[in-house]
Formats: structure tokens, sequence, C-alpha cells
């Protein structure tokens, strides 16, 4: 049978947005496909679904199954979790850049990668200053679309024990309703939120490069 819809490649789709988005195109008939790389073998048996092991880290492992539409680079790490600076940089910068110029190899057009609210390659903060040069890395690339979100605090449970970010989403809690206005952007978003507006995003194009929480959150209600 001819394949019909478009090609999505999700890069780590077993962590909590990840899982989300890969969940929202299996179940969306504008996709016909949807590859994913990982470590680990992810257990989908769903006929649109075609999973690869590979290592992020080492293009020989991934590059021949880089092939598609859309890329979705939903990857990511925390200081605590990779303490070593060199090995917490290539995580979070170097494996997105160098998995996005294999997929512009291979043909791939458009590329929506998951980055931070305050991404700045100029920050003095280590997380936000690695999600700006990935941002701008990325960018230089030169896909006919690329796009980053900047969710604020990301709701949702992990599988992976993070004590800090635990205690904050129970204080954000009580933040969020006091945040109005210009201030919106900082509320949680829940991990189907922001997957469902990649999709939207990918599929039907966006006027902005960098599109924030707060935006996230309308878009992902606009579904044709």
């Amino acid at each position: 049978m001819e394949q019909q819809g478009h090609t999505a490649i999700i890069i780590g789709a077993t962590g909590l947005v990840g899982s989300s988005l890969l969940a929202q195109i299996l179940d969306d008939s504008r996709y016909g496909k949807v590859i994913t790389l990982s470590r680990k073998r992810i257990p989908n048996n769903h006929p649109k679904h075609e999973n690869y092991i590979a290592d992020l880290l080492d293009p020989a492992t991934y590059k021949e199954h880089l092939k598609g539409d859309h890329l979705f680079i939903c990857t990511g790490t925390t200081q605590s979790k990779t303490p070593d600076k060199d090995q917490y940089y290539r995580i979070e910068h170097d494996l997105p850049v160098e998995v996005s110029k294999n997929a512009l190899q291979n043909g791939v057009q458009s590329v929506i990668a998951v980055s931070a609210l305050g991404a700045d390659p100029d920050s003095r903060f280590i997380y936000n200053r690695g999600k700006g040069d990935m941002e701008r890395d990325i960018e230089k690339l030169g896909f006919t679309h690329t796009y980053f979100v900047q969710p604020a605090l990301i709701g949702g449970e992990r599988d992976e024990k993070r004590t800090f970010e635990a205690l904050w989403k129970k204080v954000q809690k009580f933040i969020d309703p006091l945040l109005m206005g210009g201030l919106k952007k900082y509320r949680t978003i829940e991990p189907e939120v922001i997957s469902r507006a990649m999709i939207e995003i990918t599929t039907n194009g966006y006027p902005a490069t960098r599109i924030e929480s707060d935006e996230l959150k309308v878009i992902a209600t606009m579904k044709s």
C-alpha cells in the first residue's frame, strides 16, 4: 500500500514531551510514518511506527534512518543527572545540532526542537545558555523551516527522579493563578499541550521561529 501523509522523525521519544508527541502523531492522519531513534527499544507495535536502536552521540548508528519530512527533537538532561559540564553540553547542544545536520544532509526540510523559556547564548545560567547555543547553531544550518518551542516549567510525572523539579512543581501550583498578563508565559505547561502545538506548527507552518509557552497553549487549541 502506498504511504500517505508526512513522515515524522522523533528524537527523545521516551521523555515527557517525546512520548506524548509519539502517541499523538501515531493517531494523526496527517502522518503516514513515525521513525524513532532511541537507546532502548520502544514497546510500540503500531503499524506506522519504526523504532531503531541508536547512540545519538554517534551519527554512524543513526544517520541512515534520518529520512523524512519533519524532525522533532525532544532531548535534554539535567545538571543533577549529568554533573559533568562537558557531557552536559554534549547532550544539550552537540547532540541536537549533530542530529539536525545529518537530517538536513538526508533531505529533511523541517526541524522543530524543544528549547526553554529564556534560552540565550549569553545567559549566565548554563541551562539557558546551552539551549540558546543549540537554537543558534541549528538555525544556522539552513533548514527550509526551523522552529523552537520555549516552554516554561513542564508538568506531568517523569520516570526519573528530579527532586528539585518535583518540589518546584508543587510551589508552582500556587503561583500559576497569580501570573497574569505578560507573566502568563511562566505558568506550568503540560507535555500534551507542547506536543500538540509542535504538530500544528510543523504541519501548518508558523510565522515565528521561536514560540513561547503561552503562545504554545493557544496553538494547541487550533487543530485543523
